[in-house]
């Protein structure tokens, strides 16, 4: 009973919190300077933010397909241009999904194997029909509207690859990481997939980071002379969080992160840009919960076209 009573504490906890920030963002009247400055990036562009084309990939299991992955696919995963769910197994029974199957092994140290060939076969299958690839774990969520948004004014013929960026003090290395999500341009996956193979500048494994596959990525696409893009915003506030955004919000982010960022971090109610675009450790039902938020939940302040109906008179908010 305890135990119950300590869940339905912190889901409360959780929803709080998340309801509160999402809250803040909607209602801040001043005028907002960071989608001021974008806008006026964006409409420099040859399109608008919506026709950018991205592939998402999600890394997942045999086993997890049905425990994590299936949630991706009844929340934001329809919102990709295409999204995929590789795996090492193919599936039991049917996925309402499109399954990649690769021939590597379960587990930890198998990450980056899996990683260098599911981004190969999507380079040789999917390159023409895509401008940018993204890659993300089954536990994590996308807005995928502000990642469209963040590429819209950045170039995918560009050698760089955007997410949330670590800093290796032991490889003098900037990397992204992998539980965020990192998304690479068409320039970042050729110069990528010509490279992934070599093992002279691209090992299967390697002693410090055989588990840690965005590591393993970064180390690879570093030497293929792709470097990590800004994906801050005009505040210097994150989109790719590496944690849920209560973590962020009440400063629960652990000792050993501000050890490896490759730039200054904030918590509290501003610790993040109000165009994230990923949250990573994500539980199932918090998924829907961040899907309501942010596709359902509306201010009737935000459109004129809002009425209230009293005894079948339309009164206008």
């Amino acid at each position: 009973m305890k135990k119950r009573t300590l869940w339905i504490t912190l889901a409360a906890s959780v929803t709080s919190f998340l309801i509160g920030y999402f809250a803040a963002c909607l209602v801040r009247s001043e005028p907002n300077r960071e989608l001021d400055e974008h806008r006026e990036q964006v409409e420099t562009t040859d399109y608008s933010f919506t026709n950018v084309s991205v592939l998402c990939w999600v890394m997942t299991s045999q086993e997890n397909l049905f425990s994590r992955a299936i949630h991706i696919t009844q929340t934001w995963g329809g919102r990709c241009n295409l999204t995929l769910y590789v795996t090492e197994g193919s599936p039991n029974r049917p996925f309402p999904g499109i399954v990649l199957t690769l021939p590597v092994g379960k587990g930890r140290n198998e990450l980056w194997m899996k990683t260098r060939a599911a981004f190969t076969l999507i380079y040789e299958r999917y390159y023409a029909d895509y401008d940018w690839f993204m890659k993300v774990d089954d536990d994590t969520f996308v807005i995928v509207d502000n990642l469209r948004y963040l590429l819209a004014s950045k170039n995918t013929s560009e050698p760089l690859y955007y997410g949330f960026s670590f800093r290796h003090p032991q490889f003098n290395l900037d990397y992204t990481s992998g539980g965020s999500g990192y998304v690479l341009g068409k320039e970042a996956l050729s110069r990528f997939v010509k490279v992934a193979y070599d093992e002279s500048v691209c090992p299967s494994g390697h002693s410090v980071a055989k588990a840690a596959e965005d590591l393993m990525m970064g180390l690879c696409l570093s030497a293929a002379g792709v470097r990590v893009g800004n994906s801050l915003d005009s505040q210097g506030r994150i989109r790719f969080l590496v944690f849920t955004l209560d973590n962020f919000i009440d400063g629960n982010i652990g000792d050993w992160l501000p050890r490896f960022i490759a730039h200054n971090i904030t918590t509290g109610i501003d610790c993040c840009s109000s165009y994230a675009v990923s949250m990573h450790y994500v539980q199932p039902s918090m998924m829907y919960l961040l899907e309501f938020l942010t596709q359902h939940l509306r201010l009737a302040s935000e459109s004129k076209d809002h009425n209230y109906q009293v005894n079948g008179t339309q009164i206008p908010i």
